[in-house]
Parts: structure tokens; sequence; C-alpha cells
């Protein structure tokens, strides 16, 4: 009758803020991995080991990045995402700074690619993603900088 619910605590120190925003992406993408296209028969690991065995000899690339966080950790990361951009206690212009902190970790956007898409030089786009960073570190402490 007493069933013993399995409580999962989540380890923030594990990474940094940016780090966490890295995996949520990596996360994200291999959710869309897993979605629509995917062999039956093999799983995404069976997958990822057929790629490597193709690439040998191919050096892996600085960007790419494995995820390695689990869903319940995916969860409370998207928890805090949802909770930046509506959060009343943040103004307007600390959340556009954010904002522009989470897209490019989560999306793994460059500079470059930043000022297409939002319209803001390069020198801005910087100043409001450090900004952002440490705003985000005062706001909520259990995300770490470094």
């Amino acid at each position: 009758m007493n069933a013993a619910a399995k409580l999962e605590v989540m380890d923030w120190s594990k990474y940094t803020a940016e780090e966490w925003f890295k995996q949520y992406g990596a996360y994200i993408q291999t959710c869309r991995m897993k979605s629509g296209n995917a062999p039956d028969t093999l799983g995404i690991n069976q997958i990822y080991w057929l790629i490597c065995e193709n690439n040998k000899g191919v050096a892996p690339r600085k960007n790419q990045l494995i995820c390695t966080i689990s869903d319940f950790e995916a969860e409370e990361v998207r928890k805090i995402i949802i909770d930046l951009k509506y959060s009343p206690r943040i103004c307007d212009s600390a959340k556009v700074a954010v904002n522009l902190f989470i897209e490019k970790n989560v999306r793994g956007m460059s500079l470059r690619q930043m000022e297409y898409q939002f319209k803001f030089g390069r020198t801005a786009l910087d100043s409001m993603i450090f900004a952002g960073k440490y705003f985000l570190n005062g706001h909520d402490k259990r995300l770490r900088i470094i």
C-alpha cells in the first residue's frame, strides 16, 4: 500500500549554466532523431556506434556534443527556461539578455548567425550574452558559471 516513490534530486553542480543549456540542446536533437524515421530494429545508441564505425579515421568536430543528460535533467532545465521566459520578477531588458544567452547555448549559434537572426550588431550581442550569463547566475543560484 505504501509504495515508496523514487525521488530524484537534481545535481546542478554537475555542469555549468552554459553546459546545462548545451546539453539540453543536444537532448532536443536526440529527441528529434528518435521520432519519425528512426529504424524499428536499431536503437539510437546502435545507430550512433554504426556512424562512429563508418567514420573511423575522421577527426571529431570541435562543435560536436554528445548528450549525457537524462530525461529528468532535461525536464528540470526546460522548467528553468520556461520560468525565465515568463517570470514577472525579471524586467524586459534582462529577459532579452538572458534569452540571447540561452539561445546561443541551446541552439549552438555563433555570433554571426545570431547577428542575422536577431538583427543586433556583434558587439551588442556579445555584451548582451555576457550580461545575460551573469544576470542568470545572480537570479538562480543553482546554476553556476565559470
